[in-house]
């Protein structure tokens, strides 16, 4: 299967730029070019389509233009702030926010960019803010009032403090319903079925025989040509090669954690697909 790369989808949006008649949006590239919209967000982490349109020097879409000053935007960065309860992402901030995200990238650079700026009209307008600690670079932390995720660090139990029988859970995850972490192949599985859609896959049938999974991916979207994608679930992407499965047999891995460096298959990694996309 043709490998992604961000040059290649920089010059395919340059070519449907110029052969639209009215401005290119993330939408009309998606189904134009069948290329989800975890690709476009996986190869362009700072800024999803708007960091692609921008580099194939795609102007913005009209409703993205409009009448607000920086402090309008750092104003707004703000309260998404609140509602997200962190430093937003550029995501976050074209969920919830009145702009687009695009107004960010524009006038500060990115997420980034809008740090210095961000805490110059916290220390104006919210001195007491509990997010001043958080500007000084693009950061994903929580405020002090909301718990972080425990941290290991190799302490040890405390003392009378042993494991006991009963299931064991993942690290700590949210992730839409989903509170912990996979441990196993059938939590992969889980995990997958909340975000094939996503992945620009449609699931056909799972399975217990190899392989788990059979779906298909559009592969020429101006005639509407799917092909079939045939799937192996495992926890680590190495186990596919422990357990004795034959590569010819299997189109791609769906895994929570990627350890096969010279893998001869297609992977997608769940714990990092999970990290660019909406909870």
């Amino acid at each position: 299967m043709a490998e992604h790369t961000r040059e290649s989808l920089i010059e395919k949006a340059r070519e449907l730029g110029l052969r639209q008649e009215g401005p290119l949006t993330r939408d009309g590239f998606i189904k134009l070019t069948g290329k989800s919209r975890y690709i476009i967000e996986q190869l362009f982490p700072d800024g999803g389509w708007r960091e692609l349109a921008n580099l194939a020097e795609i102007p913005p879409h009209p409703s993205a233009h409009g009448r607000f000053s920086k402090e309008d935007l750092l104003a707004e960065f703000h309260s998404i702030a609140k509602k997200v309860r962190r430093i937003p992402s550029l995501r976050q901030f074209n969920a919830y926010a009145k702009f687009s995200s695009s107004a960010i990238i524009r006038h500060f650079g990115g997420i980034r960019g809008i740090m210095k700026p961000y805490k110059e009209w916290l220390m104006k307008n919210d001195p007491n803010s509990l997010y001043l600690e958080f500007v000084a670079t693009k950061s994903k932390h929580e405020p002090p009032d909301v718990p972080k995720t425990p941290q290991v660090n190799g302490v040890a139990p405390p003392p009378g403090w042993s494991k006991r029988d009963g299931i064991v859970y993942g690290a700590p995850l949210n992730f839409r319903g989903l509170r912990h972490a996979p441990v196993n192949e059938q939590g992969v599985v889980y995990l997958f079925g909340m975000v094939a859609y996503e992945l620009g896959l449609i699931v056909e049938s799972v399975q217990a025989a190899f392989p788990d999974c059979e779906a298909k991916r559009c592969v020429d979207p101006r005639r509407n040509h799917w092909q079939r994608v045939r799937i192996e679930f495992e926890y680590l992407s190495g186990n596919f090669k422990t357990g004795g499965h034959d590569v010819q047999g299997c189109d791609m891995i769906v895994c929570w954690e990627h350890n096969w460096a010279d893998c001869p298959l297609e992977v997608i990694e769940l714990r990092s697909v999970i990290d660019k996309l909406e909870a």
